[in-house]
């Protein structure tokens, strides 16, 4: 059996506190939801997990960043589970797990391997001391806690040589507390929602590219107005046929006009790809991981809508990429919407979910938060699921380093 059969695997950003992306914590979860990815007492389950991300290749997943596997107890007590990978990669030691003596001796041994710890879900006690004064990481939940609690944290955790990283970050409310709190790094879904303003309005620079990008919506435009808009932009032009001509596409022949690439890709694929090149402009001020994260959902999209309904594809890419367009623009979704000419069924798959369109985004935005019984329920086979995901993060970050 593939590993992509039975195993979700995705990937979570961990940030500094400029917002750059310092490693990716691998989440997985088993496609089944009755059944658990570790059986107690299991210890092939460790190798089972390390042999699948082996597979998979981690670089494809995280690229250089440093890597956070949350593993078994019986990997950190077992000589004979070793994993492959040392370089960058930081185990974490789950809140489950008790600090006994063996536990104490296996940390010790992974670290003199190279090893970085975590403590995953920290919760300060006497007895866990022996444990975090071995930890690089602690790792603190932070959902539901107020000013006093995470202060009272911090100053009790402040004085071991652990990096503290804020976990379950959801707001940018609460980022910017556990960034005053002295939090070193930050993990969470923050960074995908609008930041509360109390007086909304688009900044001038971002105006221009927002209007730029409805003008490519428009179900009427034709390859003489795309042409016409990029005539003002040499940069845009520029950057869309460097793109097009990137080992990316493999093309036999170099493109050297917009009407060449329209006529070799299509005019819906060369509208595609330039509204995401103009979408990378609307990223200041903002980390660069949202920008991956909305090319990750929009090939995602793609991916699956051929799988289940060739036909939207195209409109399942642009859903996909526009579902961050609130965490870009730091609007309300229905706002935005609101100045872009879109079919009805595309804005109510972003604002609702509705749909058969708003049923697909539902099921990556599912796969991203890891959640199993939703998936169950969309109908996809895990594998493809799985393969869609892994594709669509290989893509994001290679385009991306070929856009910017």
């Amino acid at each position: 059996m593939a590993l992509t059969e039975n195993l979700y695997i995705a990937r979570q950003p961990i940030y500094n506190r400029n917002l750059k992306v310092i490693g990716y914590e691998l989440l997985y979860r088993n496609s089944n939801v009755d059944r658990a990815i570790f059986s107690d007492g299991d210890l092939a389950s460790g190798q089972t997990i390390l042999n699948s991300f082996l597979h998979i290749g981690i670089d494809n997943l995280t690229g250089s960043a440093r890597v956070f596997i949350n593993l078994p107890e019986q990997f950190i007590t077992s000589e004979s589970l070793t994993p492959m990978f040392r370089e960058n990669c930081v185990l974490e030691v789950v809140e489950s797990v008790a600090p006994t003596e063996d536990v104490i001796a296996g940390v010790k041994r992974l670290k003199k391997m190279g090893f970085k710890i975590a403590l995953d879900d920290f919760e300060y006690d006497d007895s866990v001391l022996p444990l975090a004064e071995l930890a690089d990481y602690i790792k603190v939940d932070v959902l539901d806690k107020d000013r006093q609690q995470l202060g009272r944290e911090v100053e009790r955790l402040q004085n071991l040589p652990a990096r503290l990283v804020a976990e379950k970050v959801e707001t940018q409310e609460m980022k910017q507390l556990c960034h005053d709190l002295g939090f070193d790094y930050f993990q969470g879904h923050f960074f995908c929602r609008p930041q509360t303003l109390t007086h909304r309005t688009i900044a001038a620079n971002k105006g221009v590219v927002f209007n730029l990008m409805a003008r490519l919506q428009r179900d009427d435009i034709c390859l003489h107005e795309v042409e016409r808009l990029l005539a003002q932009d040499v940069a845009l032009s520029y950057k869309l046929l460097r793109y097009i001509n990137s080992a990316a596409f493999t093309l036999r022949r170099e493109i050297e006009s917009i009407r060449d690439a329209v006529v070799l890709l299509g005019l819906d694929n060369v509208r595609n790809w330039l509204t995401l090149i103009v979408m990378t402009r609307l990223d200041d001020n903002k980390p660069r991981e949202l920008i991956v994260i909305a090319m990750t959902r929009a090939r995602m999209c793609e991916l699956l809508a051929r799988e289940s309904a060739p036909e939207l594809s195209r409109q399942m890419f642009i859903i996909g990429l526009f579902s961050v367009l609130d965490a870009l623009m730091d609007q309300p979704m229905i706002e935005l919407l609101d100045n872009l000419i879109l079919s009805t069924p595309i804005k109510l798959a972003l604002l609702e979910h509705s749909g058969e369109q708003g049923q697909l985004l539902e099921s990556v935005l599912a796969y991203e938060r890891m959640d199993p019984e939703r998936l169950a329920q969309s109908g996809l086979e895990p594998q493809t699921i799985s393969s869609a995901y892994i594709e669509a993060v290989k893509w994001a970050d290679q385009s991306l380093s070929l856009l910017t």
